[in-house]
């Protein structure tokens, strides 16, 4: 398992902590007994994993909802109960809420194990990939029973995304900064060609320094940032404007290009990092930062 962001770590935000973490947990496990044998959708579902949960949500399932993950920050869940996360799933209240169905992101031997026990349906995801999530609204739409009500919505999102796609200009080379200390440029944790946010930053019209990286998430060292030289700084979660952020790597790097020419940027919402339906919000917004003088 790759290392994940600590919360403690400046810069971060606990979801973004378990984003990272999923990328180093395949799924894993077989769905416990019951998934196919649904004769009518799943009526009471529990979501740990955001993206998932904003998914469901997106293809207008937010009624089928019982519960969702601590770190679900889509307004339509509000008032839905929280029942833990990926690092400490609330047994006991998901008992209360009586799902039928745990869809969950990563791998969750606990909640597994409690869901075979009980004979409560079990579907796993590692959504990693433009292309891993468009399979996950398809096995989604599949359960319940809206294959052509999903294929329209994956249209209306490609038709979106085409238009988002850069022309052919010189891209700017970015370096995509998901955690590091808190008042130092250390400890860099990077995005590599293996991430959906290398796909992303693709399509805002950037390029990712290391997008020949297989690796998703990988440790930086600070002779490694002084080869690279990045062009433009992407930083992920944290607290502090871009003035601060700036001001830290001009500090600490004076010659890398990004800190000269203050071209330091901060991505602080909480749905940059999730490989769901606002997947084109983080594109708009990675554009707009790359543009910024």
């Amino acid at each position: 398992m790759r290392r994940a962001i600590r919360p403690t770590r400046t810069g971060v935000t606990s979801c973004l902590c378990l984003a990272v973490l999923l990328s180093g947990c395949g799924a894993g496990q077989d769905p416990a007994p019951g998934l196919s044998d649904f004769q009518a959708p799943p009526q009471r579902v529990v979501v740990i994993g955001p993206s998932t949960a904003e998914t469901m949500i997106w293809l207008g399932l937010g009624s089928a909802l019982v519960g969702v993950s601590d770190f679900c920050s889509d307004p339509h869940a509000a008032s839905l109960p929280r029942v833990g996360g990926q690092l400490d799933p609330n047994l006991e209240l998901i008992a209360a809420l009586d799902p039928d169905l745990v869809m969950v992101q990563g791998s969750l031997p606990t909640v597994h194990a409690w869901c075979t026990d009980r004979g409560v349906a079990f579907r796993p995801w590692k959504t990693q990939s433009v292309a891993a999530w468009r399979e996950e609204v398809r096995g989604i739409a599949a359960l319940f029973r809206i294959e052509q009500q999903a294929d329209l919505k994956l249209q209306e999102f490609d038709a979106e995304l085409d238009e988002l796609r850069p022309p052919g200009t010189s891209r700017l080379r970015t370096l995509i900064v998901v955690s590091r200390k808190e008042e130092q440029i250390a400890g860099l944790l990077v995005a590599g060609g293996g991430s959906f946010l290398n796909e992303l930053l693709h399509l805002a019209g950037g390029i990712n320094v290391y997008a020949d990286q297989a690796r998703d998430y990988f440790d930086l060292s600070e002779e490694a940032l002084l080869e690279v030289r990045p062009e433009v700084v992407l930083e992920l979660g944290g607290e502090g404007d871009d003035e601060l952020r700036t001001a830290l790597w001009q500090r600490d790097f004076p010659t890398v290009p990004a800190a000269a020419n203050r071209r330091v940027h901060g991505l602080r919402q909480p749905w940059v990092f999730l490989p769901g339906p606002r997947m084109l919000d983080s594109v708009r917004l990675m554009r707009a930062r790359l543009h910024t003088p």
